[in-house]
């Protein structure tokens, strides 16, 4: 057989409920813009982005059904979608982030600390369960999470986090994992051609 086609992620679509309110969400507390808007197929669409390059990162789409059941499995995460997650820039801007969610009446927001990352969990209007987060310099087995104290300064968040990551099965800096990874992955992408 032949190798799969090379892919890299460029967006998601979300059906939603509620589009004028989803549409403020995203672009007011998380800053995307609308690049374009309209009508197709029987859907109201609204395309968002972050980035010029990128005509969309998110499309909200009308249609969602009403009344979907929540996750019976785990309450933080949403009826159909388990996350979304988004990077950041740095501690600094997880904590903007924070202050202006925690600002703007955002219920259930979850800072966890998963040694690899520091993120943010919290629901968009609908309920989808978004994660904003920032890489550590280490790696550790996952998962992990426990919570991040968002009070506390910067060289405490490292300190805290480095002796996670250091007691943790697999520690090692994040950059060397990232090469055994890319070598893993060059081997599998190898034998996927070679068969």
């Amino acid at each position: 057989s032949q190798r799969p086609p090379r892919l890299r992620f460029s967006h998601f679509g979300l059906s939603v409920e509620d589009i004028d309110k989803m549409e403020r969400f995203y672009c007011d507390l998380l800053g995307f813009s609308v690049t374009d808007r309209g009508e197709a197929l029987g859907f109201k669409l609204v395309f968002l982005s972050r980035n010029p390059d990128d005509h969309h990162q998110i499309v909200l789409a009308t249609g969602k059904p009403a009344n979907i059941p929540p996750n019976t499995v785990n309450r933080d995460f949403g009826p159909a979608i388990n996350q979304i997650s988004f990077w950041v820039d740095g501690l600094n801007e997880l904590r903007l982030l924070y202050q202006k969610l925690v600002g703007a009446g955002v219920k259930n927001i979850r800072p966890i600390n998963h040694g690899i990352a520091w993120s943010l969990y919290f629901p968009d209007p609908e309920g989808n369960n978004l994660e904003c987060f920032v890489d550590t310099p280490w790696y550790m087995e996952q998962p992990c999470a426990e919570l991040l104290d968002m009070s506390l300064d910067d060289d405490a968040v490292l300190k805290v986090t480095h002796d996670l990551c250091r007691r943790s099965k697999g520690y090692r800096p994040y950059a060397q994992w990232r090469a055994e990874m890319a070598a893993r992955m060059a081997a599998h992408q190898a034998g996927l051609r070679a068969s």
